[in-house]
Order: structure tokens, then C-alpha cells, then sequence
């Protein structure tokens, strides 16, 4: 079994920097990807009892929620391989019905375009020392980290309570805002680079808690630890590069809607356009 992935080494990059473990990120299309997230509301569901059907909560606040195409299984727990991670600024615009976001990028030390036009959604990067003296509009600017791996889930069951089956190692992406959610797989993978392993090595135990208190709005997070560990398949070469062009994929749209939204001229896929026609189609005309 390999310990290496060649990806790596085909674009010149190491293991650590695709993964988004060290700096430097990275834009084609890859098929479509299941969803992971956590419930912040319960969902409702239908059960028999003493012959009648009842609506009840089914799904508790905290439980893990996976988009699988058209259909969606939860679970009280899973097991995960994180590939690649990355941050982005991100709000969601309830007058336009748009979700503002930026590139990924390994860090948010640096200016980040947006699908606006600008940088980080108006927001200054680094720490903010005084993050309350911030406009609302700019303190609506969530920090997000988004994993990309694959998922087991544990006891999966539907939207009704009853148990389902589900393949395992299922690739994902996880958009992850809430900050204890994230210190807490974080730490998961503190622990595995104290080890000198790679995200990859190890699968990372993910729980799901409803953190949820009295008089408060209702809202899940997840604690993590780490579980047992992993030999890099050949097949995994594979997938971080479906990965990798899912981030560069996504980050090349973004700089698209920023190219055309700042009035920095045609935007990329415009211009891959212009150039095919002119490539292909240029006719000389005689004077």
C-alpha cells in the first residue's frame, strides 16, 4: 500500500498544500457531490401509534444530515476521512436571494475576491481587535471552513426514524460556520499532526450534539476525536483530484462573477468563448 498520493507530484505541489494543510490554493468541473451538515432544527416525521399517525419529532437539533442527490439520511454520529480543507467568507442576502461568498483559500490572512465585485465580502482580513465596533452588515460575514472527504454514517435512518442502509465512504463537502464545530475537529487534527499524519491517515469520529440552551434559538454542533487509522490506497489519488478540481472549479465561478461584477472586463468563461470563435470561425475578408 502507498503512503504517497502522485496528484502531488503531477502538479508540482506537495500533499500537505493540496489538502489546504499548509498554504496555497489552487480552477474544471467535477460530478456532483453529497452534502454534509448538521440539523438545527428537528424534522418532523410520521409514526404509527395505537393505529393512528402521528406527527412527531423524528430527527433531533444536532443529529448529522447528508444530502445524497434527491434524498437525505441522517445519523447521531459517523466516521470521516477529511482530503482537503479550505476557508472562505460567505452571508447570505435576503434582499437579492444570494448567497455572497468568496474564493477558498488555505488561509484568510490574505484579500479574498467575491462574487460581488471586491474583496471579502467588504470584511477586513486578519484578526479584527474590535469585531463589535464592525457595521452589521460586515459582522454578517461568517467565517466558514469547508472539508472535503469522504463520510460512513453511523445508524443512518430517514426522515421518519426508520433505520436505512447507505454505501460507505461516501465523498462530501461540509460547509462548517459554527466555531465549536470547527476548534473541535481542529483539535482532531492537532492530534494527528502531533503524530506526523496527514488528514488522510486517520479517520476523525464525529458526533453529533444539540447545543441547544434554554430560551435560545436551537442549534447543533459536532464534537470530533480521532479514530483509527488509515493506509493511503492507490484509489485515493483519484479522489483528492476530484477534489482538488471541485475547489478549483468553484473558485473559478466565484472569480468570474467578481471579474464581471467589478467592470474588470469579460469574465473567464466569456473570454475562453471569444477566443474558441476566433480560433475556429475567423474568416479573412479581402478589401
Amino acid at each position: 500500500m502507498s503512503n504517497e498520493l502522485t496528484v502531488a507530484q503531477d502538479r508540482g505541489q506537495s500533499l500537505a498544500e493540496l489538502m489546504g494543510v499548509s498554504s496555497a490554493p489552487s480552477a474544471q468541473a467535477t460530478p456532483s457531490i453529497a452534502r454534509l451538515n448538521i440539523v438545527s432544527q428537528a424534522v418532523k416525521g410520521e409514526m404509527e401509534f395505537n393505529g393512528k399517525t402521528m406527527t412527531v419529532d423524528t430527527v433531533p437539533v444536532g443529529s448529522l444530515k447528508l444530502d445524497v442527490g434527491d434524498d437525505t439520511i441522517y445519523a447521531p454520529s459517523a466516521k470521516i476521512r477529511i482530503f482537503a480543507m479550505r476557508y472562505r467568507f460567505q452571508r447570505w442576502n435576503a434582499d437579492t436571494n444570494e448567497m455572497e461568498k468568496t474564493v477558498m483559500a488555505n488561509d484568510l490572512k490574505k484579500d479574498l475576491q467575491d462574487n460581488l465585485g471586491g474583496f471579502n465580502l467588504g470584511r477586513p482580513s486578519g484578526y479584527i481587535e474590535d469585531f463589535q465596533s464592525l457595521p452589521q452588515k460586515l459582522k454578517d460575514v461568517k467565517r466558514v471552513k469547508v472539508f472535503y472527504g469522504t463520510v460512513t454514517l453511523e445508524n443512518p435512518i430517514d426522515s421518519n426514524g426508520k433505520e436505512v442502509s447507505t454505501d460507505v465512504d461516501i465523498p462530501f463537502v461540509w460547509d462548517i460556520k459554527n466555531t465549536p464545530s470547527i476548534k473541535s475537529i481542529d483539535g482532531a487534527l492537532g492530534v494527528l499532526q502531533r503524530k506526523n499524519l496527514l488528514p488522510i491517515m486517520s479517520f476523525i469520529n464525529v458526533k453529533g450534539i444539540d447545543a441547544t440552551v434554554p430560551g435560545g434559538p436551537s442549534w447543533g454542533k459536532v464534537e470530533a476525536s480521532v479514530g483509527e487509522r488509515v493506509d493511503i490506497e492507490p484509489t485515493d489519488n483519484e479522489t483528492l483530484a476530484n477534489f482538488i478540481e471541485l475547489i478549483e472549479y468553484s473558485n473559478g465561478k466565484i472569480i468570474d462573477m467578481h471579474n464581471e461584477r467589478n467592470g474588470s472586463g469579460i469574465s473567464d468563461a466569456d473570454a475562453a468563448v471569444v477566443k474558441d470563435i476566433i480560433d475556429n470561425d475567423f474568416v479573412e475578408v479581402d478589401e
